[in-house]
């Protein structure tokens, strides 16, 4: 999902096509988000360690990670992916990916996820867990039919678990070079995958890769846990307009503003 520091947690029905392209919030942008897929099954053959290159700048370096098995329990896992984290922001070549890769499978080890003090009925509902720079921990819950509409993930990556429920997400690339195209211009982005999320599956962002992305809840809601690595404090989501009529029905590319 996203972190919108500040900004209220807008929701649409999730079938809801006239509002595609509706104002929810101050600000737009857009970026690239495809999301990657695995079972807990598949992210539990990668938690005998930290993969070798997760942290390792080009050319050498090695995992101090030992090989783990077992459920973890969450204060575990946070002291597990904390100190990955803080070597990951201050590395010039670390591995992002690997390092995502590595956070996953420890995340598939997770016994249980932690309770969510919600504190209230709203659509969405969002409980941090652990917010400690570079690494939080956030809990959302979204009622039937709620959604966080299309937004960006601005200096910091991401892996997103369904521990509830079911949710649809559709993710996109910017079309072009530039990532951050001005605000009052109208860009395209291209969606590259439109999977349902069930308990058991998790999906994962880079800040280069797969950044932009819609999170609709099922007809019973659902609750997600994010875990984010932030390379900068100042790291946020920002909403975009997007036409619910494709410019290019077959490349599936849409035209998009920011709000």
């Amino acid at each position: 999902m996203s972190w919108f520091e500040g900004q209220p947690l807008p929701a649409l029905e999730a079938d809801d096509d006239e509002r595609a392209g509706a104002e929810v919030a101050d600000g737009v942008l857009i970026e690239r988000r495809e999301v990657l897929f695995l079972s807990l099954g598949a992210m539990a053959a990668l938690a005998l360690g930290w993969p070798q290159r997760a942290m390792a700048e080009e050319g050498g370096g090695k995992s101090d990670l030992s090989a783990a098995e077992g459920d973890l329990a969450f204060d575990a896992l946070i002291r597990e992916a904390v100190p990955k984290a803080e070597e990951l922001v201050k590395s010039e070549k670390a591995n992002e990916d690997a390092y995502l890769h590595g956070l996953a499978a420890l995340v598939a080890r997770l016994k249980a996820a932690p309770d969510g003090k919600f504190k209230g009925q709203n659509p969405v509902e969002a409980a941090k867990h652990y917010d400690k720079q570079p690494f939080m921990v956030v809990q959302f819950k979204l009622q039937p039919g709620a959604a966080l509409p299309w937004h960006d993930h601005r200096d910091y990556n991401g892996i997103l678990s369904c521990v509830q429920g079911e949710a649809r997400v559709k993710s996109y690339d910017i079309v072009g070079d530039n990532r951050i195209p001005p605000k009052g211009q109208t860009f395209n982005i291209q969606e590259t995958g439109d999977r349902l999320m069930k308990v058991g599956t998790m999906s994962q962002l880079t800040r280069t890769r797969d950044n932009v992305h819609d999170v609709r809840a099922g007809k019973d809601g659902a609750r997600l846990l994010d875990f984010f690595t932030f390379y900068k404090p100042s790291g946020t989501s920002v909403f975009m307009n997007v036409e619910a009529k494709p410019a290019d029905a077959e490349k599936r590319i849409y035209e998009a503003t920011w709000k």
